[in-house]
């Protein structure tokens, strides 16, 4: 769900485009990685969730992820932001992490890894929504078009004509639908520190943030889980789950996003439902019902 982040950074980046075709291609390859890896995340995560509750397993992908993608960013080695932008970021920590995260994880346990990945299509009409609210942007008719098709596939996995408060799947889709508008909001609010710290540094300190601001809400069901005595498959879907949907993601959007236009960057988001439904449909054997193409 974080590549939606990337949709800022055209302002500041510069011409990123005069790559010779093998430079390109081996952007392109990192970004279809990027989707299979992201794709592949709500999958390995309900696999390991039949071992642990939701929050230990964020907890257990904040507190490992924040310190590494901190390393990898440089941040023990540079000077820290100024106070007012360690305040900003605590906020952008909050909706794009912790908030994010977690309701992300909760609706992926309760509503499954299909709907979960779907869901993050409904990210660029919601941020246009929060940027024509805001003043920021005009949208063309074109566009308004889009935002209403969006919704109407959210309508489906929502299963309107069948609203139950009461249904666990109607409860996990809203709990992914206010994962996608926190991170929304996140996505404009992030706009100015984007341009001013830059992509890596700024999803680090984010990161570090909120892992902090989640620990109250994960270190408990953390300490719960017998680690060592899970199996086998478990271990390597965590595995994963840190080091292939966590930090390679970071690492490689961030490679792509200094050599293309971030439009080139964000496009690639459609990838992931494919690989979604494919990869929980061989291994979790969860077929996809008749609203899932359709939505």
């Amino acid at each position: 769900a974080m590549i939606g982040g990337t949709g800022w950074h055209d302002a500041w980046a510069g011409a990123r485009t005069d790559l010779g075709s093998r430079a390109l291609l081996r952007v392109h390859a990192a970004l279809v990685l990027v989707q299979i890896l992201f794709g592949l995340w709500p999958v390995a995560g309900s696999a390991v969730m039949q071992h642990m509750s939701p929050a230990a397993l964020i907890g257990f992908r904040l507190m490992l992820g924040a310190p590494l993608l901190a390393l990898a960013a440089g941040l023990p080695w540079q000077r820290p932001p100024a106070a007012g932008d360690l305040a900003r970021l605590a906020l952008l920590g909050a909706l794009g992490i912790s908030a994010n995260q977690l309701l992300f994880a909760e609706g992926l346990y309760r509503a499954g890894p299909i709907n979960a990945s779907l869901s993050i299509l409904l990210m660029p009409a919601l941020t246009l929504l929060i940027t024509a609210a805001l003043g920021i942007e005009r949208p063309r008719a074109g566009r308004l078009v889009g935002v209403a098709l969006s919704f109407v596939g959210a309508a489906l996995l929502l299963r309107i004509d069948r609203f139950d408060l009461g249904d666990r799947t109607t409860v996990g889709n809203l709990m992914l639908l206010g994962n996608i508008s926190a991170y929304s909001i996140y996505i404009v609010a992030a706009r100015p520190m984007l341009a001013r710290l830059g992509s890596l540094r700024t999803m680090a300190w984010v990161f570090v943030f909120g892992a902090l601001e989640a620990a109250p809400l994960t270190v408990l069901d953390m300490t719960r889980v017998r680690w060592l005595e899970l199996p086998a498959g478990t271990h390597a879907s965590l595995a994963f789950i840190l080091l292939g949907a966590t930090i390679a993601t970071y690492l490689l959007n961030a490679y792509a996003l200094r050599r293309v236009e971030s439009s080139t960057v964000a496009v690639y988001v459609y990838v992931q439902p494919v690989i979604a439904v494919i990869a929980a449909w061989i291994w979790l054997h969860q077929a996809p019902t008749a609203r899932t193409p359709v939505a």
